[in-house]
């Protein structure tokens, strides 16, 4: 009995690690002329890997799974095909490519649950590919998706950036990176996203409700960002990237490798970037916003017949300056907030140091993630299981090298769904449930004389949610829809301080004499239903129209329930235990022509959110607003209803008859208002200013004989206009003023004129090319204040008075940036 069952073990071992069956073979052809295509990509976007057409337009990929797939047929100046295929044995597939210039080609897209394309899919997506992301300059990966159509960024400085979709932010915008949830302190307002730039290879924007899929945080859109698919069987793959910019001094490298052997795929990331303070023209070199980071990632898996299965592990460091607006009061200079060996102000080596832990108040963060993928065959499905755990790792350090303030926050997300999809049927079925599980723990209060920071309690979180969406694909028609229901339980401990705010401050029981409570035990479970319906139709002509109505959820943060401290912004947060979740309604219409000569799409959403959460300003009983030892004060409430609503749309421009012209036009236009509210608080905080884009390429036509290829010129412009919609209430904003950046790039490849292989590609860019200052309206850097009247004890919220006494000290945003980019690929 024992030799059958060590048989049994062993026959389930090989078969596992078996070379699978299923492959995908055929020939890619020119339409119009029959002649073969070299060069073509084709690609399973569910698998992250495909191949490329030889010299003949012959391709061939093996080890491919069982089961119904979609294929991405793809290849510059063509259109893309998108098609679905049963991978059964050795299978073939040929395909006939059309001429296209069009810049908005059918993309399949993955974040929604069911596998569709961006002409089908009725609520608006947008795709950044991946020669958007290489062919600009930005300090971080969220300022690379900033300008796109309906989207924004609100930072606190060049190194914070967090997504704003619609006008909303934080965590009403779900950031996934392959899939896995970025719960990095997405809660508070100076945390940027924990994501490698240089590991982003392109991304799905989702600008509308996505709760069916992501339940919670996903009301307002999803950011997907995707890593490099995988290599082609059979080969190794490497790439070394580096880049300079002039502003920042911004220095960063990054060198990928990865290979794939009969099924067995890994690939190694290591990156490193670094800068020192930016320049503005108003002050010259900004103190506290130099920042470096490192990462290292690395991913392994297998494909065979009966699926996939991947692991991913990555370690993430980041150092970073957050500018605190501190000045000289006479002569307007940046000052150290303690002198440093008497050293009031910072000096030039000050300034040009690589060095963030150098200034006044810095962060450094660390972030681990294990990501498990697996995919397995199941009837006519697939059952897809997925879990992961992050560990983010937060200090706030203000003068010196002791954590003032310094957390952990884990989390195992989790999703567990399966999906059905019938090619004769155009029947789509996705349906299963997903969470998380998360955690927070405090450092210890430090040792005398300095004093902790305690922002957050110690708390637990368990989040579950079950879905079903259902597509329908007809000939022109579309139809979408979908129920889930989430259920939350949140758990917090207490935390008693004696002698709070002061250099003696320690944690003690509750009960001790003079105690004070920081956050009190609480206990609060959430729930909530989300819906959604929507259809597409491809009108005669190019046209098409969309149509979605959903109804999203979202529960209160921890940031939002229990806060009770000042944040590195130099914002004191209090918390609400008594918040009720959000409830919002939306919904979406958008027309569009996808033609041979324009691509055009404009889409307009109505959004209404009951209880919808935010923090306000705190007024004092003497008039002003109050001070907690300087810092003004935030409570979060919710107001009864908010509305946001709004318009997105691109118009670009590809002739046909003059390919080497391409102009690139998009605009955002949104609006908000609290009803029943006074004029200076009916407007949400931080609602984005109008803002048009608008692009020019000029493709210059290379010798076929030429070591250069793909060159390029553009030039380009953002138009913002003022943003006199602002909730100015005891200084919560102040309206901004309309202004227009100025932008140039030029790009080539250097290629093996022999073979056409690409040696090299080399990339110029110029931000605000003519240095203007300006405010980003959606920059926290602008409202630093500067008071009078005295300080605030522990409890004394709300009795102390404060005047402003000059509007603003802020931070303009960057000045002109040029930034030079190598990329040297291998295989």
């Amino acid at each position: 009995m024992k030799k059958y069952k060590t048989a049994l073990i062993l026959s389930l071992i090989v078969s596992f690690f078996a070379y699978g069956q299923n492959s995908l073979n055929g020939k890619i052809t020119d339409a119009l002329t029959g002649e073969t295509i070299p060069g073509a990509a084709v690609f399973f976007p569910q698998l992250k890997m495909g191949g490329t057409s030889d010299s003949i337009g012959n391709y061939h990929i093996p080890n491919l799974p069982k089961g119904y797939y979609t294929v991405e047929v793809r290849l510059l100046s063509y259109a893309t095909i998108v098609k679905q295929v049963l991978l059964n044995g050795a299978t073939s597939a040929n395909f006939a490519l059309s001429i296209s210039t069009s810049s908005n080609k059918e993309v399949v897209i993955t974040a929604l649950g069911n596998i569709t394309n961006t002409l089908r899919s009725p609520v608006p997506v947008t795709i950044v590919s991946h020669d958007m992301f290489t062919q600009q300059a930005s300090t971080n990966v969220v300022d690379a998706i900033a300008t796109q159509p309906g989207v924004t960024a609100i930072t606190t400085g060049p190194g914070v950036s967090k997504p704003e979709i619609n006008g909303l932010g934080y965590n009403r915008v779900l950031t996934l990176f392959d899939g896995e949830r970025q719960e990095d302190f997405q809660w508070g307002d100076e945390h940027g996203i924990l994501i490698d730039p240089y590991a982003v290879y392109d991304a799905e924007i989702i600008r509308g409700p996505a709760s069916l899929q992501y339940g919670n945080y996903a009301v307002a859109g999803v950011v997907s960002f995707k890593s490099q698919p995988l290599p082609e069987d059979g080969t190794i793959r490497s790439s070394f990237s580096t880049e300079y910019q002039t502003n920042n001094g911004l220095i960063g490298n990054s060198l990928d490798i990865g290979g794939n052997k009969n099924g067995f795929v890994w690939d190694l990331r290591i990156s490193q970037e670094e800068t020192h303070c930016y320049q503005d023209p108003k002050d010259g070199y900004v103190w506290g916003s130099a920042f470096n980071q490192q990462n290292l990632r690395f991913t392994m898996g297998v494909n065979k017949k009966w699926g996939f299965s991947r692991l991913s592990i990555s370690s993430l460091h980041r150092a970073i300056g957050i500018p605190d607006g501190n000045r000289d009061s006479a002569s307007g200079k940046f000052a150290f907030d303690v002198p440093l060996s008497g050293q009031i102000f910072p000096t030039r080596a000050n300034y040009l140091s690589y060095n963030p832990e150098i200034a006044s108040a810095y962060q450094i963060l660390d972030h681990q993630a294990v990501w498990w993928q697996n995919s397995f065959n199941a009837g006519k499905g697939s059952f897809l299981a997925d879990i992961g755990y992050t560990q983010s790792k937060r200090q706030e350090i203000d003068t010196g090298n002791v954590t003032e303030e310094g957390l952990t926050v884990h989390d195992i997300p989790y999703s567990f769904r399966y999906q059905i999809a019938g090619d004769s049927s155009g029947l789509k079925l996705t349906s299963g449930v997903n969470g998380m599980y998360e955690w927070n723990t405090d450092f210890p209060e430090p040792s005398s004389p300095y004093m902790g920071l305690f922002e957050i309690p110690f708390y637990n979180d368990f989040d579950i949610g079950g879905y079903a969406i259902l597509q329908k694909d007809y000939k022109n028609l579309t139809l979408s829809g979908g129920a889930r229901y989430d259920f939350r339980t949140m758990n917090a401990q207490s935390m008693y301080l004696s002698d709070p705010n002061s250099s003696s401050q320690q944690e003690v029981s509750a009960g001790t004499p003079g105690a004070l409570a920081q956050f009190l035990p609480f206990n609060r479970n959430f729930s909530g239903v989300s819906l959604s319906i929507g259809a597409t139709y491809q009108l005669p002509g190019n046209n098409y129209v969309k149509l979605n109505l959903a109804n999203s959820y979202r529960a209160p943060s921890i940031l939002e329930l229990e806060s009770n401290e000042t944040d590195p912004a130099n914002e004191y947060k209090q918390g609400n235990p008594n918040l009720k979740a959000e409830q919002g309604y939306e919904a979406d219409l958008a027309y569009g022509i996808n033609g041979k000569e324009i691509s055009f799409e404009v889409d307009a959403f109505y959004n209404l959110i009951n209880n919808f959460i935010f923090a306000d300003r705190i007024s004092s009983k003497s008039g002003g607003d109050s001070l907690h030892y300087g810092v003004p004060v935030y409570k979060f409430g919710s107001a009864n209803t908010a509305l946001v609503e709004g318009i997105s749309a691109f118009f670009n421009i590809h002739p046909s008859d003059t390919k080497w012209i391409e102009i690139d036009n998009g605009f955002t236009y949104t609006y908000s208002y609290l009803p029943n509210a006074t004029d200076t608080t009916n407007h949400l905080p931080f609602t984005p200013s109008p803002r048009l884009t608008s692009d020019i390429k000029f493709k210059l036509h290379n010798n076929p004989h030429s070591i250069l290829k793909r060159t390029y010129i553009k030039v380009g412009l953002a138009k913002y206009w003022e943003q006199n919609n602002i909730y100015s209430a005891l200084w919560n904003e102040l309206p901004s003023v309309g202004y227009t950046l100025y932008n140039a790039g030029v790009g080539t490849d250097f290629v093996n004129p022999k073979t056409g292989k690409v040696l090299c590609s080399f990339i110029v860019n110029i931000t605000n090319l003519t240095n203007l200052a300006y405010f980003d309206h959606t920059s926290r850097e602008q409202y630093l204040w500067a008071y009078n009247g005295d300080y605030a004890g522990q409890n004394n919220y709300g009795h102390t008075p404060a005047v402003v006494t000059k509007t603003s000290e802020g931070i303009y945003n960057m000045g002109r940036n040029i930034g030079f980019k190598l990329i040297f690929p291998f295989k």
